[in-house]
């Protein structure tokens, strides 16, 4: 590869020094500037933010921050947020955690489990991070706040939020085209207009397509294999009739057609011989791993669809009070075809088709800000209708007796019904005593009431039927906030906080028969944190710095056991897990034009009680394996310990008339256990990916145009996004994005 030189990198490889020097500390801060990629409000209450937000570790990137570095995908929001992890196998199987907190994880996703990282859009609470699998186009901010969020976000946010928000229609006309090419058939086409209609209604709309190919080659077929489709539309209707009155409608609906795949990383020795190669052997398979190569007779496929609607009216009341409805219905639909990662036919067709219905109603009241006391009051009701059917397929004759040790598989259809009806109600009130002009009290309280009902059904393979399940759960959530400005630019806070997660059901794999059926039901997973920290601005605004010190500990944690006798993982209620590190934020603007903001955490998350855990495979395979194991003390998996993402950006006026800029992005990430068992065959090697670009814009006519070359993984950096056990001691991973060059060509008007 060719050697870069020093200037290309500018700032970017002393920033990495620094960064590794300073990853202890968190909360990124917002900038002023929009070039900036995180913006720091001392008194911890940034532009469009939440009124009530009392200061936190809030990450807020702005959408021209977010349209500068390419993030265009949820799983890419790591590279700019630390202490995020996002796990995509699939628009289904997305999985979110903030500082090592959210999804229990397991050898599947089940349906009945809630993240405890709650993720909205345009105020509206999205069931599953899947929601928003289609491209981040047109957005306003992106916001991820860490910590329990359970007062003014709701259920479900015991971990943090992420909060995004997009651009609204405008009554002055605007419009905007991109078209992006790439290596490997990389394309991707926006469009945008906005403008009045008349004058007190606006509209705006967005359209746009966007293709990947693939880069694992399957040696079966000759295919590239890991591409997709997607094709998007977003439409919205902006009406003022007065200035104390707006109601926002929000339509969109997205298509997409993925060709997921994973490769075999390791087959690895069991007592002194290696099972996996060993029964694949024994059918005559061919085995390919280690790389970017399958080898398989079939492939993997899968379809999604989905949308929503969504209505939010703001009340401008008497002496500055506001009132705001949020309406919303949303729907998403999925369709898999798996098979098997062998070139003999084992199963095919498989996988759990979903369909989720999820409709919403919020109310919120907030008084004037600067008084004494200034508070908001809601309530808020949610819904949702889910099935899901799975099915597998597994192919007749001797070679699937042989390798799967029976005939218990051998030439049957095996088909799983799940169904869930959820509602919840819930009434927040949150509010800041302004004691002083330097000290805020801040207080919040949520109480939720949920009932749940659902059922499983499994036949043609240790038959069970669940019948009709019923849960009821009350979820209290509480917050206090102290925060005090020790100069105009340096100000403390104190934040204690606590909130429970929804129980669960087990409705997509259903409980061991030994468990008995108590264990269909799943207990709420209840959080108490803590949180200090520092907000500071320096040098007149050119030096932003956050940190701070956080602390939860989350009981009764909701994860997966396994049931050997139906070969099936199940939701269950472990003990104790324990989150506590340090995170921190540095912005810095050196020169005009120049910008520099790295930020880090530092994690340290155990379990604290986990004595009955599922074994890991070189456990469970070994001969006189244990029936569970005790995992107290260590590490909880999708946790690693140091994150870090550094950006710096430089734009400089050229040949009079011309923007030119240089831009560069390193985002690191240590190594973490890729399973809830924290099995060393999952153990996902730690990676930094580079990734830099240039660019000039410039007048033409009545608009701008703009075009920009970039790379992404410049280093072709091989990393994982996920890794699972596969059979007998194999491990399986999702491969990211091998390093990729493209243009962009775009005119604003």
């Amino acid at each position: 590869m060719k050697r870069h030189t020093p200037h290309k990198y500018f700032t970017l490889m002393t920033g990495v020094a620094l960064g590794h020097a300073l990853i202890m500390a968190p909360a990124p801060a917002l900038a002023q500037e929009d070039t900036r990629l995180d913006t720091v409000q001392v008194n911890g209450t940034a532009p469009q933010g939440d009124p009530q937000q009392p200061p936190a570790s809030t990450q807020k990137l702005s959408g021209k921050t977010l349209e500068q570095q390419r993030i265009y995908r949820l799983q890419d929001l790591q590279q700019v947020a630390s202490g995020l992890d996002v796990a995509n196998v699939s628009a289904f199987d997305t999985r979110l955690t903030l500082r090592g907190v959210g999804d229990g994880g397991g050898s599947e996703i089940n349906i009945g489990m809630p993240s405890s990282v709650g993720l909205f859009l345009d105020n509206v609470y999205l069931s599953r991070p899947g929601m928003l699998s289609n491209d981040l186009l047109d957005i306003e901010s992106a916001e991820v706040l860490s910590g329990p969020q359970g007062t003014l976000k709701g259920f479900n946010t015991t971990a943090g939020a992420i909060d995004i928000h997009s651009r609204q229609p405008t009554f002055t006309p605007q419009g905007s085209i991109r078209q992006s090419f790439g290596q490997r058939g990389y394309t991707q086409t926006q469009a945008m207009f906005s403008g009045p209609l008349t004058d007190t209604l606006a509209g705006r709309i967005n359209l746009s397509h966007t293709e990947t190919g693939g880069f694992v080659r399957n040696q079966y077929t000759g295919h590239e294999l890991g591409g997709s489709i997607q094709d998007g539309v977003r439409a919205q209707l902006l009406w003022q009739p007065t200035d104390d009155f707006s109601l926002r409608l929000i339509a969109d609906a997205n298509e997409a057609t993925t060709e997921p795949v994973q490769v075999l990383d390791a087959a690895h020795a069991i007592n002194g011989t290696v099972p996996y190669l060993a029964r694949t052997s024994l059918i005559g398979a061919h085995v390919v791993g280690g790389g970017d190569r399958v080898n398989t007779d079939a492939e993997n496929t899968s379809y999604v669809r989905q949308g929503g609607l969504s209505a939010e009216a703001n009340w401008g009341l008497a002496d500055g009070y506001n009132l705001r409805s949020v309406t919303a219905y949303r729907y998403f639909g999925f369709q898999p075809n798996a098979t098997d990662a062998l070139d003999v036919p084992l199963y095919s067709g498989s996988g759990a088709d979903v369909w989720d219905r999820v409709w919403s109603q919020d109310l919120r009241l907030d008084s004037p800000k600067g008084d004494l006391f200034d508070y908001s009051l809601g309530a808020s009701y949610w819904g949702e209708n889910l099935d899901t059917l799975a099915h597998d397929y597994y192919a007749a004759g001797n070679q699937t007796t042989q390798y799967y040790g029976s005939t218990v598989n051998t030439g049957r259809e095996v088909r799983r019904w799940g169904q869930i009806n959820d509602s919840i109600f819930s009434l927040y009130a949150q509010g800041t005593l302004h004691v002083s002009d330097k000290f805020d009290i801040t207080a919040g309280v949520r109480d939720s009431y949920e009932k749940k009902s659902g059922s499983f059904r499994r036949v043609n393979k240790n038959d069970f039927d669940s019948g009709e399940l019923n849960q009821y759960e009350q979820l209290p959530a509480g917050m206090l906030n102290l925060a005090y400005y020790f100069t105009p630019t340096l100000q403390g806070y104190l934040t204690l906080a606590y909130g429970e997660k929804s129980g669960g059901m087990n409705v997509s794999s259903g409980a061991a028969s030994k468990a008995g059926y108590d264990s269909l039901l799943i207990d709420p997973e209840s959080t108490r944190g803590g949180e200090l920290g520092l907000k500071s601005q320096w040098l007149d605004n050119r030096i932003h710095f956050d940190a701070a010190l956080f602390w939860s500990e989350i009981r009764d944690f909701q994860t997966t056991a396994y049931d050997p006798a139906s070969l099936s993982s199940y939701l269950i209620n472990a003990g104790t897990m324990r989150s506590r590190g340090l995170q921190s934020t540095l912005s810095l603007t050196p020169l005009d034009g120049w910008t520099v903001n790295l930020n880090g955490t530092l994690l340290d998350n155990k379990y604290l009680d986990f004595k009955n855990a599922t074994c890991p495979a070189e456990v469970s395979l070994a001969p006189g394996a244990p029936a569970t194991c005790n995992l107290s003390g260590e590490r909880v998996f999708r946790s690693p310990k140091v994150t870090y993402n550094l950006t710096s950006r430089y734009e400089w006026q050229t040949f009079d008339a011309l923007q030119a800029f240089v831009s560069g992005r390193y985002a690191y990430r240590s190594w973490a256990y890729g399973t809830v068992d924290d099995s060393q065959f999952t153990r996902i090697p730690g990676y930094g990916l580079l990734s830099l670009s240039t660019g000039l814009s410039g007048k033409y006519g009545d608009g701008r145009w703009n075009a920009s070359l970039w790379a992404n993984n410049v280093a072709n950096k091989r990393y994982y996004q996920a890794m699972t056990v596969g059979d007998y001691g194999s491990a399986f991973g999702v491969l990211g994005d091998p390093r990729t060059l493209g243009v962009t060509l775009g005119y604003d008007f």
